[in-house]
């Protein structure tokens, strides 16, 4: 019997717009650091990399890497002030996607499981006026970075879990791979695979939830 309901968030809940690299620019700004249009998306396209070589994003450790990777000299504040910038990153719900959250609620405990800085994940569903359905919102400076299945340790019995996430990777096998049901929400053109399912919208969550 599924009691909980566990939803990544960016590209599942919230597209990560490629818009959102003002975030970067008026943080980059308010520090009066004078780097050029590409030297900004340089370290936006080096954010995510983080996860490649990395269990679990420490302020400190990110920022050396980023100054390291792309030759740059942030200071550690950069840091916070990105986590706060990012936090205007979202958009508006759909009433027909409100319902959907209504009804889950309802019915299952509702936590979010990111791989980004909780503080950023957490304003962004309270700007997106969503953050009142979910209990928890941890990110990925509580827990292993997904797809370590440790990540996943947020909830004790994972049979009574079902995962939403858009990555196949992060998401949907680990959650598989420790017993509980994956439902992959993406656009995109995937492979079928009977071990999980594959939506496209989030109200569609109210069909088969």
């Amino acid at each position: 019997m599924i009691k909980k309901v566990i939803f990544d968030l960016d590209n599942t809940l919230i597209d990560w717009l490629d818009e959102y690299i003002f975030a970067i620019t008026n943080v980059i700004n308010k520090l009066n650091l004078g780097y050029s249009e590409n030297k900004i998306k340089e370290i936006d396209n080096k954010l995510t990399d983080y996860e490649k070589t990395h269990t679990i994003y420490d302020k400190r450790d990110f920022c050396d890497y980023l100054n390291k990777e792309c030759n740059t000299n942030l200071p550690y504040e950069f840091v916070d002030m990105l986590i706060e910038e990012q936090g205007k990153c979202y958009r508006e719900f759909k009433e027909s996607e409100i319902d959907t959250l209504e009804y889950l609620k309802s019915k299952y405990e509702l936590i979010v499981l990111s791989n980004w800085f909780t503080d950023t994940q957490i304003k962004r569903l309270e700007n997106a006026k969503v953050l009142k359905y979910f209990s928890l919102v941890s990110g990925g400076d509580r827990h292993l970075l997904k797809p370590a299945k440790e990540a996943f340790d947020i909830v004790d019995k994972k049979s009574e879990c079902v995962m939403v996430g858009d990555s196949i990777k992060h998401d949907i096998m680990p959650a598989i791979e420790l017993g509980m049901k994956a439902i992959l929400i993406t656009k995109k053109q995937v492979k079928e695979d009977s071990r999980y399912i594959k939506i496209e919208k989030l109200e569609e969550l109210k069909e088969i939830l």
